[in-house]
Order: C-alpha cells, then sequence, then structure tokens
C-alpha cells in the first residue's frame, strides 16, 4: 500500500466522519489543496479500518502520471479481480489526483454501476476539476469532503493546549496565535521544529505544487501575470476584490485577471466573502472581500516570512485568521461582511439557521472603552436580527475557539 501515515501525524476533526464512510459502498471523494494531508488521512483511516475488516484487498493508484491500468474500465477490472489476494476479498481503491484523468467520473460510474464490491476513494486538489468531472456521473453514488489546512484548534491541539479549556489568553496562545499568523496551518510546516525548514518547505508549497497546478490544470501560460496578480491578492488580503481595479492597476488584461483570480480560488488558494445587504440601494451587494485559505501561503508569496516583515501586515492578517476560525462555526457560504455607501463596514456577518445573524468586527488592537462606531451602525440598523454582536481582539479570540468545540 502506498498511504503511509507520517510520524507525527495530526488527528483531523473530519477524520471519524470520514473513516465512517468507508463503510458505506458509495465513493468517498475528498478533496483539498495539495501537501494538506489528504494521503495521510487517507492511510490513517484505512489503517483503522483494516483493523476491524480483514476481507479487503487495498489499491492505490496516482493519477499524476496515468497508469496504464486507466485506459479501459474493464481492462481495471480484470487487473484487480487478478490481483486480489482472495477471490472472496472485497477491494478498496484509492485514486489521488483524480482530477487529472478527464474522464474519471465516467470511468468510476461505469464501474461501481456493476457491483463488483469495489469502494472506491477518490482524492483531488482542485475542486472545479474534481467536481465537474464527478458530478453528474456519479450523482447519488458519492459523498464528498473538504480538507483544509490545519485549523487553529487542530494546531493548539497538536501542541498540548486543548480550546475547550482556553479561559483566557496566555503566553504560549499568543505565540501559537503569532505562528499561525506567519507560517499558517499546513502539517508539514506545523510540524517542522525549525523556522528555517518551515519557510523551506513554504516556499516549496507556493512555488512548485500551487504555481504547477495552477498552470498545469488552467493552462495559464504567463508565469509572471500569474505572480502579479497573485502577490496584489496577498498585499490585500481582506480588502475588497475589484477585477477591473487589479487590470488597471497592474496592467494585465481583465480575461487574464478573471482567468487567474479562478484558477487561484479553484486550487484552494484564495476565497472571497460576499456582502451582507436587505438595501441594494445604500449597501453594497456585489463586490467580495479576497482572503487566504493559508496564511502561510500568503506571506510566502510576499517572501514574509519573518516574525519583522509582517509587523505592519498583523491587523489584516489576525482578521484573516478569525475569518478562518469562523469557517469552522458557521461554513464559509454563511459568512458576509456589511459595507454602506459611506463605506461604513463592519467585517463578519455569520448566517445562522435560525435566520438569525451573530456580528463580529475584528481589532488587532482595541482600547474596549467603546464600540466601534461602525459596528454600532449596523446595530442600529439590524438589531432585529442580531443573536449577538461582538468586537474580536488577540485578548478574546480564544472565546470562538471554545465556541466550535
Amino acid at each position: 500500500m502506498q498511504h503511509l501515515i507520517p510520524k507525527n501525524y495530526i488527528n483531523r476533526y473530519i477524520q471519524k466522519e470520514f473513516l465512517q464512510h468507508f463503510s458505506n459502498h458509495k465513493i468517498t471523494v475528498l478533496y483539498g489543496p495539495r501537501q494538506v494531508g489528504k494521503s495521510s488521512l487517507v492511510a490513517f483511516c484505512l489503517t483503522e479500518f483494516l483493523k476491524k475488516n480483514r476481507n479487503y484487498d487495498v489499491f492505490s493508484f496516482n493519477l499524476d502520471k496515468k497508469p496504464l491500468e486507466f485506459s479501459d474500465p474493464d481492462k481495471f477490472i480484470f487487473y484487480i479481480q487478478a490481483k486480489k489476494t482472495n477471490a472472496e476479498n472485497k477491494v478498496i481503491v484509492v485514486i489521488d489526483e483524480a482530477q487529472r484523468m478527464i474522464n474519471i467520473g465516467l470511468f468510476v460510474k461505469y464501474i461501481y454501476d456493476k457491483q463488483l464490491g469495489i469502494k472506491f476513494i477518490l482524492t483531488g486538489s482542485a475542486s472545479l476539476d474534481i467536481k465537474e468531472k464527478i458530478k453528474e456521473p456519479l450523482t447519488g453514488r458519492k459523498k464528498e469532503f473538504f480538507l483544509s489546512p490545519l485549523s487553529f484548534s487542530e494546531i493548539l491541539l497538536f501542541k498540548g493546549i486543548n480550546p475547550n479549556q482556553v479561559t483566557g489568553s496566555f503566553p504560549q496562545l499568543t505565540q501559537a496565535l503569532e505562528e499561525y499568523m506567519l507560517f499558517g496551518g499546513y502539517p508539514e510546516v506545523v510540524v517542522s521544529p525549525s523556522e528555517s525548514t518551515k519557510i523551506e518547505i513554504l516556499k516549496e508549497i507556493s512555488e512548485s505544487y500551487i504555481l504547477r497546478d495552477l498552470v498545469d490544470l488552467f493552462n495559464i501560460k504567463n508565469q509572471f501575470n500569474l505572480s502579479v496578480i497573485s502577490s496584489f491578492l496577498a498585499e490585500n488580503t481582506t480588502n475588497l476584490l475589484s477585477k477591473r481595479g487589479i487590470s488597471q492597476k497592474t496592467g494585465i488584461g481583465k480575461y487574464e485577471v478573471e482567468k487567474i483570480l479562478n484558477a487561484l480560488d479553484k486550487t484552494f488558494v484564495t476565497w472571497k466573502i460576499y456582502p451582507f445587504s436587505q438595501n441594494k440601494f445604500k449597501e453594497l451587494i456585489h463586490m467580495p472581500k479576497i482572503y487566504f485559505n493559508d496564511l502561510g501561503i500568503r506571506n510566502a508569496i510576499l517572501g514574509k516570512l519573518l516574525p519583522k516583515l509582517i509587523i505592519t501586515d498583523r491587523g489584516k492578517l489576525f482578521e484573516n485568521a478569525v475569518a478562518l476560525i469562523l469557517v469552522d462555526l458557521y461554513e464559509k457560504h454563511n459568512l458576509r461582511f456589511w459595507r454602506n455607501i459611506n463605506q461604513t463596514e463592519v467585517d463578519f456577518i455569520c448566517l445562522k439557521n435560525t435566520q438569525k445573524i451573530d456580528v463580529f468586527e475584528v481589532k488587532y488592537k482595541w482600547s474596549g472603552l467603546q464600540l466601534p462606531k461602525s459596528l454600532l451602525s449596523f446595530i442600529n440598523q439590524y438589531n432585529n436580527l442580531i443573536d449577538k454582536s461582538e468586537v474580536i481582539t488577540v485578548g478574546n479570540f480564544w472565546k470562538l475557539l471554545v465556541d466550535f468545540l
């Protein structure tokens, strides 16, 4: 079996549900950025599954280079049946980087529908490609899981700090936050003992893996344009995103800007939060704000992987870090921000199933003497919808971690 569990494997919050789906005959799909630990999660869950289910043969494939076995589904079936250690055994087939095969959805559907006792586990590092290639063929036949870089809570648990037992700010928590804002949450980076190794790994991920996916999967031929736009977004994380503005400031055509923005989004480098509005004449309704899925990648793009280089960026890095924490609480599709025509803005409006909202304004440093005017303005306008409103600072952000657990 090609999948090996790293010595310092970090437990993931999704692994319990992910492991449970191994017993389901439907196809398991895991997608997320490269180097985020998908193979490690699969290896860990496979090991746990096989402890209780011994009548399985496991076959692993990586479609970065298409194996000969994938030239035809019937040939693939013949290969699997011939390689089984016991004719009565069931089969698990793990396919890494599944999005690199154009007809992967149809290929897997053909085999799945024959009901041969083959359990498929697909992983992919580009959401657009893997979702589009399996959406129609595998409708009703799959369950999807997403693996992000390590959340701040997962990092704390790895460091021996139980977020559920945190009752206030303390030096180790502050240090962990500073490291998270600088180096992000890629597992190999988090477990590396030295800053120099962390920097080396982040450079490798940002320059090799991410660049490779963007160029290969989205046919981006001008790497200079890619670098310029990536750097522009990194400098402007947490700011409003304007395609026209980027085009004007960089001199890159609007079509190329849109193509690169789409590629960065679909390979999980960046993501967007859209406006909350109930008055289209007085509030922003279209233009989103840009965030990075990993702060270490953001800093690597800018060459800012030393503490002294992010001093002036701490406000936006903290806001981005809070956004990633809120994702665990509310999920990405439920996060909004608010901005009116007077440019009064509130950082996060979090939609809830109760039709109510939670409201958070982020201030890296705040005196606490009075609520920010922008937050007061929003509360006055939408008080009937609000469950909770709070200013999040480096001194109280730990409360969000407790809420999550």
